[in-house]
């Protein structure tokens, strides 16, 4: 628990920000969005629905009309495109220096003579940034189910929510454990920030291609496909088929860095 404490001490800050950031910014933006499709009286604004179906950017990012029409519709826009981005660079960060730090501050040598195994010493690294992670993702999901029953007066499909939101946890819990196997195999980024941004849009470029190009195996690397709103919507439940290679993508990333942590030599220059 010592090293546990410390790594949570270590990125502290940076969880607590985006803890208050994520649910303070769907706060400012869920209303005005609301209010794009759905009128004072509660009503759908038929026009702007219309509008919608023709849009090409939203057709791209798997938004149908009849979703967005929703009330909990413009939520799953949100929260899939621009939380979950969000969340997916977080996490991929996190993942990623709390084994790349050790090594930018040259203080890896000292880690390693510790009276500490190397395989405890990765468990307790995984934990603090599993914590870190679920701390982030859960606090997006609460203030969601907050901001959602503040501005939907007339109710939502609370089903639907945990669906919708629950996606931002397990993306999380994806990116931050390819974020763990990289900060492994490449102990050298200094730039964590701009690798996890690289990494998580590539992925989503990867996703879009895939889709224009109607190449559904590809998709399997895209996380962000894993969950569309509208999909989701429709059969109300996940795809269980990416839910199965989501849960195999964790353990083998996390499997592999343990065996290659435990392994690796130490660089100290």
């Amino acid at each position: 628990m010592v090293i546990v404490k410390y790594e949570l001490r270590q990125i502290r800050s940076l969880v607590v920000s985006w803890s208050i950031a994520l649910p303070l910014l769907l706060f400012l933006l869920l209303p005005n969005f609301i209010s794009i499709v759905i009128g004072a009286d509660g009503s759908v604004k038929t026009d702007v629905v219309a509008s919608i179906s023709d849009n090409a950017f939203l057709q791209a990012v798997d938004m149908s009309a009849e979703f967005l029409s929703q009330p909990i519709g413009m939520y799953g826009f949100l929260t899939g495109w621009l939380f979950g981005i969000a969340c997916a660079v977080i996490s991929t960060q996190i993942g990623l220096s709390v084994h790349t730090k050790e090594y930018i501050q040259k203080a890896a040598d000292f880690l390693m003579t510790k009276p500490h195994s190397r395989a405890k010493i990765y468990l307790a690294k995984l934990m603090a940034v599993s914590i870190a992670t679920l701390a982030i993702s859960i606090s997006y999901f609460i203030a969601s189910y907050i901001a959602l029953s503040v501005f939907l007066s007339d109710g939502f499909d609370f089903a639907l929510f945990a669906l919708l939101g629950g996606s931002v946890i397990l993306i999380g819990v994806l990116y931050m454990a390819l974020g763990v196997f990289m900060g492994v195999i490449a102990q050298r980024i200094n730039k964590t920030l701009l690798a996890a941004v690289t990494v998580v849009f590539a992925t989503l470029a990867i996703g879009q291609f895939a889709v224009a190009a109607n190449l559904d195996l590809l998709i399997f690397l895209s996380p962000q496909k894993y969950f569309a709103g509208s999909f989701v919507a429709s059969i109300g439940r996940y795809d269980m088929r990416y839910v199965v290679w989501l849960v195999f993508l964790v353990i083998a990333f996390l499997s592999a860095g343990y065996i290659i942590f435990r392994k690796k030599d130490i660089i100290t220059t």
